[in-house]
């Protein structure tokens, strides 16, 4: 007895089904894999920015402690300390960065007092003098080992006044 036509074509299809099956998972697999690659990149992307933009607030915290230090009239760069965004975070979501003062020098001679024209202001001269600061503050944050993406800079020029003969520490210039 032979075997009809039909039997015949549906023995040698036999397993294609499970085949096609088979490639049609392994695409969306690789698809599947796209775009949860995709998905992390992207968040772990999001994440440096917010950590660049922690290390710049951490630089600028380095400055106006500078600041304030030359307005309560302590003349001279702090050095370095350690800066904690917040304290209840945990683990590697706190932020900890090395902040460095540096760079501090007097950017011209000290002189009078001057107005919004340029004219010197009737304070006594030479007792209260106007004097022009430089300095910079480096931020990095200390942990996580994205040093290379978490490191800001911010360099600052400043005018404080008035400064009595007591408070004239020497200091390197940067002016020529």
């Amino acid at each position: 007895m032979l075997p009809d036509a039909a039997a015949v074509a549906s023995s040698r299809e036999r397993g294609s089904a499970l085949l096609l099956a088979l490639l049609v998972a392994v695409v969306l697999v690789f698809l599947g894999m796209g775009l949860l690659l995709q998905t992390s990149l992207g968040l772990e992307a999001s994440g440096t920015d917010r950590w660049v933009a922690k290390a710049l607030y951490a630089a600028d915290a380095g400055v106006m402690v500078q600041i304030n230090m030359v307005r309560m009239g302590q003349i001279g760069a702090p050095g370095t300390f350690v800066l904690t965004d917040d304290l209840n975070l945990q683990g590697l979501l706190r932020g900890q960065f090395n902040v460095a003062v540096s760079e501090f020098c007097e950017t011209e001679p000290a002189g009078p007092i001057l107005d919004d024209d340029g004219n010197p202001l009737p304070y006594e001269y030479p007792a209260f003098m106007m004097r022009n600061f430089h300095f910079r503050s480096d931020a990095e944050r200390a942990l996580g080992g994205l040093a290379g993406l978490t490191r800001a800079a911010v360099e600052v020029d400043m005018t404080a006044f008035p400064f009595t003969e007591d408070q004239f520490v020497p200091l390197i210039a940067c002016f020529r």
